[in-house]
């Protein structure tokens, strides 16, 4: 059972959201059986890493280019700078299934040269929506630009890439009813995560908890939002963790007391505070695929309290507080703060979690998507 995986970006260290998925996928399709032969493109910081060969038959490593000129390709600025001759003379050596992940490695799912080979692609986001969000949740004219002009490509590009992918997979219920309506081959497989039994504690904890990749637009203006409208006159502890905060954000969390930022924590270090907080406060303002903070958040901490937008399309709504307007969040943490976390709610958590985000299931149904008949090898593999 031969698989190519092509990842937008190197998938370890697992340290943000698309790359959690894959990291963890292919731990859970090697468990499976599966040899995995991954294709990475490489740029920013991250390097090619020893950990993948773990779990993968093959790593293979591209250089991903990201001048300015790609910019004024027809095409999304995240699809063009992901087009490898040399990944693509790789994938004709043989006949193995390919899977793309998300969009932004889907440009040659319609290359006539692969046009006999399973193709499947796995939408991370509707990417077009979610970029046409990051645009409008900017503030920085060029940034908003740049946002503004791959949603349209991307709006544009996606018939494209969803009639001439083989399988469709998307992560969310919601992602899943709108690429039904395009596709009849899309399936609904969750995304693969780090845990694999809820490790939530009784009792109580000290403080309230919001986390995520702050460098997000998203993030960024939930904390500050949280802040400003929630723990200004709410004394009670308030952690911000995660990677590459802004000054903005930093100046923000100054003013207060009773605000603590944690910059850059490791994997384990965010884990103790998901762990340690008593809520685990997640709130967005873009609904986008499902939010792996909140799936960790519920494996390995104590309350949840989110807002429509954090658990839209994910089925998890029962296992949270559910809350919209600032007020409605602060009197719920109030609330909560002197109530001790359960046991009965621990099994709760087990009994769903178990049933709808086992990575084990979600590797066997993906399985049952990919057609591992195919030949072996082909003659020639020249592009």
């Amino acid at each position: 059972m031969y698989l190519h995986i092509v990842s937008f970006d190197i998938p370890y260290p697992a340290n943000y959201g698309g790359v959690i998925v894959i990291f963890n996928q292919l731990k859970a399709l090697h468990a499976q059986g599966v040899k995995i032969i991954l294709h990475c493109y490489q740029y920013g910081e991250r390097s090619p890493q020893p950990e993948l060969e773990r779990y993968c038959h093959e790593v293979h490593y591209y250089p991903r280019p990201r001048t300015l000129i790609y910019q004024l390709s027809i095409f999304p600025f995240i699809m063009t700078t992901r087009n490898s001759r040399a990944l693509l003379r790789r994938l004709r050596q043989d006949n193995y299934p390919i899977l793309f992940e998300g969009m932004h490695t889907s440009l040659m799912v319609w290359h006539k040269k692969l046009r006999h080979r399973q193709k499947i692609v796995r939408m991370h986001n509707v990417e077009w929506q979610y970029y046409e969000g990051l645009s409008q949740l900017t503030d920085e004219v060029k940034r908003k630009f740049y946002f503004f002009m791959e949603s349209i490509k991307l709006q544009r590009t996606e018939p494209y890439v969803v009639l001439h992918a083989d399988e469709v997979i998307a992560l969310s219920h919601n992602d899943y009813e709108y690429f039904r309506q395009i596709k009849a081959n899309t399936h609904l497989i969750p995304p693969f995560h780090p845990n694999t039994t809820v490790e939530s504690q009784t009792g109580r904890g000290e403080f309230v908890l919001f986390h995520g990749k702050l460098s997000v637009p998203d993030n960024e203006r939930s904390a500050l939002w949280l802040i400003d409208e929630v723990f200004r006159d709410l004394d009670i502890p308030f952690v911000i963790a995660g990677m590459e905060p802004s000054k903005k954000l930093k100046d923000a969390v100054a003013r207060f007391e009773h605000i603590r930022l944690v910059e850059n924590p490791s994997e384990q270090e965010m884990s103790e505070l998901i762990k340690q907080a008593h809520i685990n406060l997640l709130v967005s303002f873009q609904v986008s695929g499902i939010k792996l903070k909140l799936v960790n958040a519920l494996y390995r901490g104590r309350f949840c309290i989110v807002n429509d937008d954090m658990v839209s399309g994910s089925g998890l709504q029962s296992l949270c507080y559910v809350r919209n307007s600032a007020r409605s969040i602060r009197q719920t943490i109030e609330a909560l703060m002197n109530a001790p976390f359960e046991e009965a709610r621990i099994q709760e958590r087990r009994i769903m979690l178990q049933r709808d985000y086992s990575n084990a299931e979600s590797a066997k149904k993906l399985m049952g998507v990919i057609r591992f008949d195919q030949a072996p090898a082909k003659s020639g593999g020249n592009s």
